[in-house]
């Protein structure tokens, strides 16, 4: 879980504890979830684009500290736990490209691009320094498997389609939510008790769910509500988002991120939601961007947090 994060834009700052349940408040909210999902997303693969000219994030989970810094044309990663430290730096210092390792020793690396990079050296080194790469990998290993985390982001507009192609990959949701019927379907065929449980929470609410082959080998979802067949497309707005974050969370992501959650947020939908929200953080963590604080204090659940950022 994610303890704590800082964030810098510019010379604009700021910083926030996280409880298993967060809601984002204030101006920034976006950039402050996006950030999080641009570094957790990429472990292990090339540094994303930063468009900005000066930023840094920093994320603290448990004892671990990872950094990913750009001033200008300079990105830098520095990786912190305790009394051991890590810097690696990729980029361009006087039109010259730099891929490098500069803490605990100087070195220059052919993979400072990516991050968290395990160490390959540029040039041949001494059985010593063999010995002090070997150690920066072990630590940087551990630092991977540590922020290597499912992350599942959704928002700011949730737009499920009725119909799914059956050959396209479906694991996880997309951030539109479009592919929920892939992701149902497939929910249907590994996890038949948490699709069950799903379709129940819904039915409680008059809304009757059903996914499966339609004409043309597509997959289809489509409900009945007050008698009314009506493609999932078509539900009310609430009932698509709530069912989009409700599969969210069958699917089982280490952390939960939702953008503009209360764009068309309807109370009569709190109960069911409050009891996915606890599923999810009895095994993992969510946060929340919210317009109205007030929509926070509906959600009767014992480890939450409202955090106010202005960016």
């Amino acid at each position: 879980m994610i303890d704590h994060i800082e964030l810098q834009l510019g010379e604009r700052k700021i910083s926030g504890e996280l409880t298993p349940l967060t809601f984002i408040v204030g101006s920034g909210k976006s950039i402050f979830i996006n950030s999080i999902y641009l570094v957790l997303s990429n472990i292990g693969l090339k540094i994303p684009k930063i468009y900005y000219n000066k930023f840094n994030i920093s994320i603290k989970i448990n004892n671990k500290i990872f950094s990913l810094q750009k001033n200008g044309k300079i990105y830098r990663q520095i990786l912190d736990e305790g009394g051991r430290k890590v810097a690696i730096e990729y980029g361009a210092l006087d039109g010259s490209r730099i891929s490098r390792i500069v803490e605990p020793f100087e070195l220059a690396i052919k993979n400072a691009d990516i991050l968290m990079p395990q160490i390959d050296v540029a040039e041949h080194v001494s059985i010593l320094a063999d010995e002090e790469i070997e150690e920066v990998n072990r630590l940087i290993g551990e630092f991977r498997k540590a922020f290597s985390l499912k992350v599942t982001s959704l928002g700011p507009y949730i737009d499920p389609k009725t119909f799914h192609d059956p050959t396209k990959a479906a694991g996880s949701l997309k951030p539109d939510g479009s592919n929920l019927v892939g992701v149902l379907a497939r929910l249907a065929l590994e996890n038949p008790d948490a699709y069950d449980r799903l379709r129940t929470s819904f039915r409680k609410k008059g809304v009757k769910l059903a996914v499966g082959l339609a004409k043309r080998g597509v997959l289809a979802g489509v409900t009945h509500v007050g008698g009314a067949k009506m493609p999932i497309s078509r539900l009310p707005c609430s009932l698509k988002t709530a069912l989009v974050f409700a599969a969210a969370v069958a699917t089982k992501p280490d952390l939960l991120l939702i953008e503009n959650f209360d764009c068309c947020f309807n109370e009569g939908l709190v109960d069911i939601l409050t009891s996915y929200f606890n599923e999810q953080i009895s095994r993992g963590q969510i946060v929340v961007e919210i317009h109205r604080p007030d929509v926070a204090d509906l959600f009767k659940i014992q480890y939450k947090s409202i955090v106010s950022v202005a960016l």
